[in-house]
């Protein structure tokens, strides 16, 4: 538990580290895997999950940021995945930012879910609002799926809150 105290005091003293609005960011989250149980067999429950990830502060085309990211469940499950996102400002002083991403990576099998394939995708969607110093605070949503290229393909949703630092130039 002490360590769970030092990670919180750490991710609320880093954000003075930069003020770009594109700068490089990393994200600490915090949800539930598999939130809306689709009761196939061996997984009928819900597994509380940890997320870190980091976006690269380059754009592709002046519009696509990379990113990659690792995810652990309490159910032992570990997926890790690198893809790309996309951000978007709204209101006024564009506080509100809007980031849809895509991502592929490897998925371990814990005890809950059996994915059918190491290889899965990821699609998802988040909501943040941006405070001055660009620290972002949202929620974001994800679905986990193989595509139907494994044996089987229960797919997950994730919901989660994150809390992103940007850092770098």
């Amino acid at each position: 538990m002490k360590c769970f105290y030092k990670f919180i005091i750490l991710i609320f003293f880093l954000p003075s580290l930069a003020l770009s609005k594109d700068s490089a960011r990393i994200s600490f989250g915090i949800g539930q895997f598999n939130f809306m149980e689709d009761g196939t067999p061996p997984h009928k429950q819900t597994s509380e999950m940890i997320n870190l990830e980091i976006y690269s502060g380059k754009k592709l085309f002046n519009l696509i940021k990379p990113f990659a990211g690792i995810l652990g469940t309490s159910a032992n499950a570990y997926y890790a995945y690198g893809g790309f996102g996309i951000d978007g400002y709204y209101t006024k002083k564009k506080n509100i930012v809007l980031t849809p991403s895509v991502a592929c990576g490897y998925y371990k099998d814990g005890s809950e879910i059996k994915a059918g394939n190491p290889m899965e995708f990821y699609i998802g969607i988040d909501l943040f609002y941006r405070f001055k110093n660009n620290v972002r605070i949202g929620a974001g949503i994800f679905h986990i799926s193989n595509a139907d290229s494994g044996y089987r393909n229960p797919g997950s949703e994730t919901l989660l809150l994150k809390y992103q630092i940007p850092f770098g130039n």
